[in-house]
């Protein structure tokens, strides 16, 4: 391993001695187009005197096959002097492609329908990684002895069997909050692609290589859901958190923990009851008001999870039906955020919203059952947030506008309620209408607050432009769409993919924050990595982490930062709720290169 990372060190001092001689840089999307995707490259540069003009060659041939000027915007706020978008759209027949400019040359792209093809199941790799209880990347098992209740008036103290579930990141934290929003994102994935022949079975239900007849996602899905329902035993008997903020204590694999929680090392772990107040074992306590977000998130997802599980597994699909209108009326009962609680530092997720919450669990029932009344009570909740704050807002603390997009507007603009429709289609076009103007002549048109954890906020971009235009037929934030998905695969400043190990041959983080690289020297493979900060959160949070020379300095004089670094845990860790947010996304872009391809039998 230590071979391993001397050899990654040496590459990068050489690529970052290479880079400081170079003036300008086209970045491209280097997993790919689809032949009728806008396709768009994007120059940065240095120099003063740099133009828009660029060509664009065949890669096997060196053919010249399109000339074009590009658009001049804003390069300064990237610490630039000149930068183009290099539209390249009208190029649909497929092959290998470079563009030139300004005496450069961009990497080699592909314009292909088989660009995105296994993308939404190589995201599966990372969810396995992060499973909890018994690891099949490991092999072992780990956090046998979770946990006992802390925080309840009767029962703390008492051990409950809450087993299972994934770690939240590289930490071996676990939150309802994130795990109820990344099993609804892959159910969510699930249901609405039509081909479900993009999710493949090549794993069994514990995560180990061999198929079992049912497609991985779904085995991923049985998984949380399994484990949602231990952490919801009984009627207003809710959990929110297994261990807090003790977990930070070093690098260490998952059946290697043995953080002391009170009874002893690496032999149980607090499991923290909902109890709708200000929560804190220690100095520490959070703004908690009401239990609305957390019950929400368990009605949605035993919801969504009763249908798809109703002819699979019926017993299972009817006790989780039960368990959603239970905690449906728990969260109508009291309203209120309930936030995750910490005991160490003041570091928790801040979530101040539910009524989204409440929204997408009714919206849900309406979406599957056309009840008109759940429909009047989605949209009761869904109006008194039209816009996801942190799009409307541009700022937010860490979670605090969280999920971070409404899937509940989604829902209520397919109604067949005209006036229904009408009026969530506005509310989705409105937020997408607020990171328009922001980003404003922004080279990658990018009008996403750098948050901790800002390519989360990116994947709910993207999902919201993608099935607003489904549902309405309107193109207008198309162009955006395509340029918030290239950013994460390189059409950014660092000209890098922010999904570990994706594209192959690609360049993708090689340093995640993560004990797997840190012990085996191993990458967390489909993982979203938390993705550019803001400078001065990233001062504050993490701004003595970095642990060798920053390859991407020259690009980190602009209004945010990312270092692929092991250190830096606030843009360079990934998260499996992020992971999980981009499954529906890439599962349609697989199905749509597979339909260009039948239409071309």
């Amino acid at each position: 391993m230590k071979r391993l990372l001397t050899l990654l060190v040496a590459i990068t001092t050489l690529s970052l001695a290479y880079s400081q001689t170079q003036q300008s840089w086209i970045r491209i999307n280097q997993a790919g187009y689809l032949p009728n995707d806008i396709k768009v490259a994007v120059m940065i540069s240095l120099d003063k005197g740099a133009d828009g003009n660029f060509m664009v060659f065949d890669a096997l041939s060196d053919k010249l096959v399109f000339e074009g000027e590009g658009k001049e915007v804003s390069a300064k706020e990237w610490g630039m002097e000149k930068a183009y978008r290099m539209d390249i759209s009208s190029i649909e027949k497929e092959g290998g492609y470079y563009i030139e400019s300004n005496g450069i040359k961009s990497p080699v792209f592909k314009i292909a329908a088989d660009a995105y093809d296994g993308l939404a199941d190589f995201l599966l790799e990372y969810m396995r990684q992060q499973r909890c209880g018994d690891n099949p990347y490991t092999g072992e098992l780990c956090h046998q002895h979770d946990g006992y209740i802390v925080d309840h008036p009767a029962r703390t103290g008492e051990k409950i069997d809450v087993r299972g579930g994934w770690h939240d990141a590289t930490d071996y934290l676990q939150y309802q909050t994130t795990s109820a929003t990344t099993v609804y994102h892959m159910m969510f994935a699930w249901e609405q692609l039509q081909d479900k022949s993009v999710f493949k079975d090549k794993f069994d239900a514990a995560g180990r290589p061999g198929a079992n007849g049912i497609p991985d996602i779904l085995d991923e899905i049985r998984w949380g859901l399994d484990w949602l329902m231990k952490m919801n035993p009984e009627d207003k008997v809710m959990f929110n958190q297994i261990a807090d903020d003790r977990d930070h204590a070093g690098f260490r694999l998952p059946q290697n923990d043995k953080v002391d929680y009170g009874w002893g090392p690496g032999t149980g772990r607090p499991v923290y009851f909902v109890t709708g107040r200000p929560q804190g074992l220690g100095k520490h306590i959070n703004r908690t008001t009401g239990v609305a977000s957390t019950a929400g998130k368990f009605s949605s997802s035993f919801a969504l999870g009763a249908e798809i599980f109703k002819e699979k597994d019926p017993g299972f699909a009817k006790q989780m039906h039960e368990k959603s209108l239970q905690a449906f009326e728990f969260a109508v009962e009291k309203p209120g955020n309930t936030q995750t609680a910490c005991l160490v530092s003041p570091y928790f997720y801040e979530e101040d919203t539910y009524v989204d919450d409440v929204e997408l669990a009714a919206a849900t029932h309406y979406y599957y059952s056309k009840d008109a009344d759940w429909r009047v009570r989605a949209d009761y909740w869904g109006q008194l947030e039209p816009v996801t704050p942190w799009m409307e807002l541009g700022r937010g603390r860490h979670y605090q506008f969280y999920p971070f997009i409404n899937l509940g507007h989604y829902y209520l603009a397919m109604s067949s309620d005209k006036a229904t429709r009408d009026k969530y289609l506005g509310f989705m076009r409105d937020g997408l209408e607020h990171l328009k103007q922001r980003a404003g002549n922004d080279p990658f048109i990018y009008g996403i607050p750098f948050l901790w954890c800002s390519n989360n906020l990116v994947s709910a971009a993207i999902t919201q432009a993608h099935l607003y235009r489904k549902a309405s037929g309107d193109n207008t934030y198309l162009e955006m769409e395509m340029a918030l998905r290239d950013w994460l695969f390189g059409t950014n400043p660092w000209g890098t993919s922010m999904i570990v190990g994706f594209p192959e041959g690609g360049d993708y983080p090689m340093y995640p924050h993560s004990s797997y690289t840190v012990h085996n020297g191993d990458l967390t493979y489909g993982g979203l990595v938390d993705g550019p900060i803001e400078r001065e959160l990233f001062l504050e949070r993490a701004g003595k982490s970095l642990t060798k020379p920053d390859e991407y300095a020259l690009f980190n004089n602009g209004k945010a930062v990312y270092h692929d670094d092991i250190g830096d845990y606030s843009s360079n860790e990934p998260t499996m709720d992020g992971t999980a947010g981009l499954s529906y996304y890439f599962a349609v872009m697989e199905a749509e290169g597979k339909k260009l391809r039948e239409k071309k039998k």
